[in-house]
């Protein structure tokens, strides 16, 4: 059995590197939350999270969203989902997570609205369902988002479905060591939600989930709000 981590010490760690980037940013560390990419990690490491002051965590795949939900239930946590959904696991995803961080296109947005719907009408949710508009801000092939160029039409469609609640963006960024290029799609993704918040109804979606273990100062530089963490917290992500 593979030895666990020292959860609560990484957690420590990486909390300081986030008020350091948020003070060399001029920004109140406070301001920027952890979230932990939980892919891969077993109920007990999510437990040890909680345990350390950190029940904010991200899921990518829907059938361990499923499990890691039933074994953490009764303890307080906000789970959201970082990663593509499938069409027809969509309303397992919305059962089981409070929002959904990876929506790119507005045929997304439709079948969340009739979902929802559907809930409220079934009396499982009284509330629109919130949502980030994920954006492929390094036009990178590998990626799912939609364009820069799309965002502030899709946002604005967005905004008159009765059941969504957009409330910001998400990106992954440039997926590489040239430093330049990684600004580049985080300021990019900082100018679109300025742009986004200016539109009718959306002065509120104030988020901005972007940065992750290898790049989350420069995110922070940026005017991330929230950093997606797996590695430098649960170590090295073991294939399953």
């Amino acid at each position: 059995m593979a030895e666990m981590p020292d959860i609560a010490g990484n957690i420590a760690r990486v909390q300081e590197r986030i008020a350091q980037a948020a003070a060399k940013a001029g920004r109140a560390g406070e301001d920027i939350k952890l979230m932990l990419a939980a892919k891969y990690q077993p109920a007990e490491n999510l437990i040890a999270a909680m345990e350390a002051g950190v029940n904010y965590f991200g899921h990518n795949l829907i059938p361990q969203l499923v499990e890691a939900e039933a074994a953490i239930s009764t303890y307080p946590h906000f789970t959201s989902v970082i990663g593509h959904i499938q069409s027809n696991k969509l309303s397992t995803a919305m059962d089981h997570a409070q929002r959904i961080d990876t929506v790119d296109s507005l045929k997304n947005l439709q079948r969340i609205n009739r979902r929802q719907e559907a809930r409220i009408a079934a009396g499982e949710a009284d509330a629109p369902y919130p949502v980030l508009l994920q954006v492929n801000s390094a036009a990178a092939p590998t990626q799912f988002g939609c364009s820069p160029q799309e965002l502030l039409e899709l946002a604005s469609r967005g905004s008159e479905l009765p059941q969504i609640e957009i409330c910001g963006l998400m990106t992954i960024g440039a997926n590489t060591e040239v430093e330049k290029e990684i600004h580049a799609s985080f300021a990019l993704l900082q100018e679109l939600g300025a742009q986004m918040q200016s539109l009718p109804g959306l002065s509120g979606a104030k988020i901005l989930s972007m940065g992750m273990t290898s790049d989350l100062e420069i995110a922070i530089a940026h005017g991330s709000t929230e950093v997606r963490v797996g590695t430098a917290v649960f170590g090295p992500r073991a294939q399953k």
